[in-house]
């Protein structure tokens, strides 16, 4: 099945350096793909954004 798809002007594509078919290519069920993408710089949104203020309810 082929897919015929034209992106957007100006959207940038990048594709994968290894394909499936590559000799080298090992997969690993249950592989920890955060860990793998967090060597190359990513972090997740939730460790990215600022700390939530600590909410202090009045007792009454």
């Amino acid at each position: 099945m082929t897919i015929n798809w034209t992106p957007p002007e100006g959207t940038r594509i990048t594709y994968p350096r290894r394909g499936l078919d590559d000799k080298d290519f090992n997969f690993k069920r249950g592989s920890d793909v955060q860990a793998l993408w967090r060597e190359y710089g990513w972090t997740p949104p939730s460790e990215a954004r600022p700390p939530m203020p600590e909410v202090r309810h009045a007792t009454p």
